[in-house]
């Protein structure tokens, strides 16, 4: 009986340590927090971990955070493909492919694969598809099967040159950007493919026009609106004119178009670019560009950086905003938001 009671002591103590172990395992951490304004510390601080999730990814972006799969899905986009991370089953390959299906003529070196992807009012899955050149809906959750439905394909019977990024309005119109990236570096602004003659910024109306409302930005990139509706935001990824600009949205369109956050200064001394950007609960905007994620108030005063250690290219948050999931050239990671 002694041996009996000893033996059962025994494994309550090592069950315990396997406890003790498992709360103290602690994930690698990249790059750090600088806060510029003490407003900043309302959502990080300087002791804020930036986790680790994933590594030696190459150009990951379009971050998701889907609650009926209770995971982040992310692309990379050089690869023609999406992945899922959660807490508890990690990293995996969610669906190839993701934005090259074959249906138009794509250059060989290509940036190919999905950017962008947001969430319907119906909760189906919507993705800018750089090698496909469109805006499509997804038509099956179930068994991540890559068949696409068409919502814009084209802008005048020319087709788009790659979709990048998207957001709806309250109203259902869609917001999305259409750079030349999905061409390959090489050929960004010279490949015989392109078709649009300027790189837009368009709006998928709920009755399905599409309409063109920008057209003199270089690059644009990451988009994003106001909490209110009443503000678009559009990230230029050209280092030439690193800037965030704002429109106000009207009936008539967009009007009093003016710059958000003017990088010139920043862009000296940290590296990257405008990119992907979200827009927190609280109004203020989480917006990747030199050095990491910016933090912004909705007046454009710049509270804080969470430094990535390559370029930051989009992020998101999950359902509860307890975390910011970063994509960075080549790995995935996440902060704790206060």
């Amino acid at each position: 009986m002694k041996n009996i009671i000893l033996f059962l002591s025994l494994i309550s103590i090592v069950s315990c340590n396997n406890n003790k172990t498992q709360e103290k395992f602690t994930r690698l951490t990249r790059g750090s927090v600088e806060i510029l304004d003490e407003r900043g510390k309302d959502f990080v601080s300087e002791n804020s971990r930036i986790e680790l999730l994933v590594d030696s990814l190459f150009l990951a972006e379009g971050p998701l955070w889907v609650d009926k799969l209770n995971s982040l899905l992310f692309t990379q986009v050089a690869a023609n493909k999406i992945y899922s991370w959660n807490n508890d089953s990690g990293f995996s390959l969610y669906m190839e492919p993701s934005g090259y299906t074959g249906i138009v003529p794509a250059e060989p070196d290509g940036l190919l694969g999905s950017n962008g992807m947001i969430l319907d009012s119906n909760g189906d899955l919507i993705l800018a598809q750089h090698g496909d050149r469109r805006v499509v809906r997804l038509k099956n959750w179930e068994n991540n099967s890559p068949d696409f439905e068409t919502l814009a394909g084209s802008y005048k019977d020319k087709l788009f040159n790659s979709p990048n990024d998207l957001v709806y309005a309250a109203n259902g119109d869609l917001y999305f950007t259409d750079p030349p990236y999905g061409f390959g570096l090489e050929k960004l602004l010279t490949s015989d493919l392109k078709e649009q003659p300027v790189n837009g910024v368009y709006k998928l109306t709920r009755d399905g026009e599409v309409v063109l409302l920008v057209e003199d930005i270089l690059l644009p990139n990451g988009i994003a609106i106001s909490n209110d509706n009443k503000t678009l935001y559009v990230n230029s990824s050209d280092v030439e004119y690193p800037i965030i600009t704002k429109f106000d949205i009207t009936e008539n369109g967009l009007e009093n178009r003016g710059i958000f956050f003017d990088g010139s200064e920043l862009i000296k001394s940290s590296e990257g670019w405008f990119d992907g950007l979200k827009v927190h609960s609280s109004g203020n905007i989480f917006s990747t560009g030199p050095g990491g994620v910016l933090i912004l108030t909705p007046k454009g005063e710049h509270l804080a950086t969470i430094g990535t250690t390559s370029n930051a290219l989009n992020c998101a948050f999950d359902k509860d905003e307890e975390y910011l999931y970063i994509t960075a050239f080549d790995y995935l990671a996440r902060v704790k938001i206060k």
